[in-house]
């Protein structure tokens, strides 16, 4: 096979999965996508034919596609395809093998169909997240303007009625107001405009556990991280604010929950949707803890201003958390079931960044 390293580095670049045989059916070479989904060479070049990766029902397929496409010197494509691994797991997938006869060796793609359902999900996510947003600043606004007369109403109120009784409860008001004047600021003042410059996302990661920890000792912290993942373009500063408003709401949410415990993890993915396009690379920063979970009726308005299932919650730390993280191209998902809750901040690795970080 006389394939430019060039062009190899290419196929590095795609979210589908390419594996290369020569003509006796042994893996030659993987790109990126290939090896982060289990895919392997195996030192002893005997082991490395491909039906060695397969159960014996899926190779037998597999082998009757790449027999017809070797014969017909031609393009073969199988929908849907449960492929079965010799270890036993199990993926749906579209699989074409192409014979090329300029480079002789047989070129396999493999695209996940659960891919298409995880786009359709990450776009409607970030539609939805979107239309929120706009319609609680929208909200916001009109709100401003009559909190304003309001508090004008009672200041006015306050000096002209000196007794007790009507002091007391027009500084209610006064109060009151000034509090969901807060909120209200809050919600139309858009975040900061980001400093961008590299940096280290384990650095801000740091930083986070720091003020995580001083703020409660009594619930477990746990640090799991990928040393790999290169540096990131970015904002630190609004990134410790982000991952520190959902480790918060976290330590909140576990008060009571006995061996109390989150972890902060960080990971590199391949091949995942972010707001509805598959980038080739992510930064995953997960924040799971053990409490009693988000209540199903809510699900659908997490991120929502002004949504939250604590007593005294403005419901603004998300919020504020998804704009930051958007502004960086990324998003937010999260899963949370009684006894598991993961928030998932994804962030796009561009090349440049990636090669900066090894240069």
């Amino acid at each position: 096979m006389n394939i430019e390293s060039s062009e190899l580095n290419f196929l590095n670049q795609l979210t589908t999965e390419i594996i290369i045989l020569d003509k006796d059916y042994k893996i030659i070479w993987l790109n990126d996508s290939a090896l982060n989904k289990g895919w392997y060479i195996n030192s002893k070049i005997e082991d490395n034919h491909i039906s060695k990766q397969l159960s014996e029902e899926t190779a037998s397929s597999v082998m009757n596609l790449l027999n017809k496409s070797t014969e017909k010197r031609s393009s073969q494509t199988k929908r849907d395809f449960p492929l079965i691994t010799s270890k036993n797991q199990k993926r749906e997938i579209d699989f074409t093998v192409r014979c090329s006869d300029s480079y002789e060796c047989i070129i396999i793609e493999i695209s996940c169909v659960d891919n298409l359902n995880k786009i359709i999900d990450s776009t409607k996510t970030f539609s939805t997240q979107k239309i929120a947003a706009n319609l609680a600043r929208t909200l916001a606004h009109e709100v401003k303007n009559p909190l304003s007369g309001i508090k004008g109403s009672a200041q006015i109120l306050n000096k002209k009625f000196k007794d007790e009784h009507s002091s007391k409860f027009l500084n209610i008001i006064i109060d009151e107001t000034n509090r969901l004047n807060s909120i209200v600021t809050k919600i139309l003042t858009p975040p900061s405009k980001p400093n961008l410059s590299l940096f280290n996302i384990h650095s801000a990661l740091e930083q986070v556990y720091a003020l995580a920890e001083a703020d409660n000792k009594e619930i477990k912290l746990i640090r799991d991280y990928d040393p790999s993942i290169p540096e990131i373009n970015g904002d630190e500063d609004l990134f410790v604010q982000a991952i520190l408003n959902i480790v918060k709401n976290a330590q909140q949410a576990i008060e009571k929950t006995e061996d109390a415990s989150i972890t902060i993890k960080s990971r590199i993915q391949y091949g995942r949707p972010v707001n509805g396009t598959v980038y080739p690379t992510v930064c995953s920063i997960e924040i799971q803890d053990n409490g009693p979970g988000i209540p199903n009726e809510i699900h659908d308005q997490v991120f929502f201003p002004m949504v939250s299932i604590k007593e005294n919650g403005s419901g603004l730390g998300l919020t504020i958390a998804q704009d930051i993280v958007r502004i960086h191209g990324g998003g937010i998902v999260f899963s949370s079931n009684p006894g598991k809750t993961v928030f998932s901040i994804q962030i796009p690795i561009k090349v440049g960044e990636k090669e900066s970080k090894i240069a």
